[in-house]
């Protein structure tokens, strides 16, 4: 049981790193994105979209990993930690699909407002990344708050 508790913490590590790590390098592409012309735009866009396929595939694996890890794990499903990990992921879902789908979506459109595009984004980062931050504190410091 030791095996396969490390086998899943690791994978569940592994996976918050990679639903992380890409949200940091979007912050310098939406920089670039003020300078670039629209071919380089277009190659930028395409990473953005790139890296929030790569969170939220490395965010299917942390929440199977972690579901796992506390069927077989003493937690339970009522710890205070647990619960308001959930509600932060479920935030970050509904967060992650409102707002960057809808912004990417305008690129090549009428509607298309490049300033308003860059800082949507940009904003749109930070604030997944710091909803992304916060389950990682619950899940690395476990509050018991109830």
């Amino acid at each position: 049981m030791d095996m396969l508790h490390t086998i899943f913490l690791f994978i569940h590590v592994l996976s918050a790193v990679v639903s992380i790590g890409p949200l940091v390098t979007l912050i310098p592409i939406t920089k670039k994105m003020e300078e670039a012309d629209e071919k380089e735009m277009a190659g930028y866009v395409n990473s953005f979209k790139l890296a929030i396929d790569v969170v939220k595939h490395a965010g299917h694996v942390l929440v199977i990993s972690g579901a796992i890890l506390v069927i077989i794990t003493g937690w339970t499903w009522k710890d205070s930690w647990i619960v308001l990990t959930l509600a932060v992921m479920f935030l970050s879902i509904v967060f992650l699909a409102k707002a960057f789908k809808p912004t990417l979506q305008t690129f090549g459109t009428s509607g298309f407002q490049k300033e308003d595009f860059i800082v949507k984004l940009r904003k749109a980062a930070w604030k997944y990344i710091i909803l992304l931050l916060i389950m990682l504190w619950l899940m690395v410091a476990k509050p018991m708050l109830w």
